[in-house]
């Protein structure tokens, strides 16, 4: 019979998997973001080798320095923007459910992360694949009985902000802060919630026609080094081997706050674990 323990990373690694080159445009890397709805990319050499990570943290860090566009009138722009603009109206949790059932909903939902709602409508916290990384770590380890998903959740003041707040206040906000989500509050109750990706996509709207020309130029004069993706990726990269246990594997999931783990096999990267890819 099959344990935590004895299930390896390379039984529930996918092999599928979007990546990039080191010495494309950083634009079309955050389009390759958006399009394939993924949070980050691997950064591979021409041998398969993991060279690094580019997410949608790089991206906006990329954004928010206008590496990548001119002077534009784009901050101009992004005050026009306001959360109430950008929010969707994402699924929540109710405060009376089951930390398990709330796991479930995240699996089932495909989603990272929820808020928790009390039974009158108060935003209570964010109960999120990280929160359920260690409800896995407390069942394997200490046999932990289930409790309700309030007993899990996190509540940062500075993951909420109004539906006033302006594009640049939100894509700083994410700059600083490791959040992919954040909350819309009014009159202490939840309005709605920005996601990393959709201010990303936002601001790219915004700034679409001079960052195009930006990049248009680069492929005519020579990339820059500051608008390729080897500039902005992460090159300090947490990873897993095809032989580690699952359990392993979830405790460098909760000593990085990594979302994705590069499989490695000889330094070369042959699948990808994602956290919903263990919580399954």
């Amino acid at each position: 019979m099959e344990t935590a323990m004895t299930i390896k990373a390379a039984e529930i690694m996918t092999q599928r998997l979007v990546s990039a080159q080191a010495e494309i445009h950083v634009l079309d890397a955050i389009e390759r973001l958006i399009a394939h709805r993924v949070s980050g990319i691997p950064i591979l050499d021409r041998s398969g080798h993991l060279e690094g990570r580019f997410s949608e943290r790089n991206a906006i860090a990329a954004m928010d320095l206008a590496d990548i566009s001119p002077a534009s009138g784009c901050a101009g722009q992004f005050q026009r923007f306001t959360a109430a603009r950008i929010a969707q109206g994402h699924p929540v949790l109710q405060s009376d459910m089951d930390v398990f059932q709330a796991v479930d909903f995240l699996l089932k939902g495909r989603i990272s992360g929820a808020p928790v709602v009390g039974v009158d409508g108060a935003f209570l916290g964010v109960f999120s694949e990280q929160s359920a990384m260690h409800v896995f770590i407390g069942m394997c380890w200490e046999q932990m009985p289930s409790a309700c998903v309030t007993a899990w959740i996190s509540h940062e003041p500075e993951r909420c902000i109004s539906s006033v707040t302006t594009l640049d206040e939100i894509m700083d906000r994410f700059h600083r802060t490791a959040f992919r989500r954040l909350m819309v509050i009014r009159d202490g109750k939840l309005a709605g919630q920005v996601s990393r990706r959709e201010a990303l996509h936002a601001a790219l709207e915004c700034t679409r026609t001079s960052v195009v020309v930006s990049r248009d130029e680069a492929f005519r004069d020579g990339v820059a080094s500051s608008a390729r993706v080897g500039h902005w990726m992460q090159t300090d990269v947490p990873s897993v081997g095809i032989d580690d246990s699952v359990v392993s594997v979830a405790q460098t999931f909760v000593s990085t706050g990594a979302r994705q783990l590069p499989v490695l096999n000889a330094g070369q990267m042959v699948g990808q674990i994602s956290r919903s890819d263990l919580l399954r």
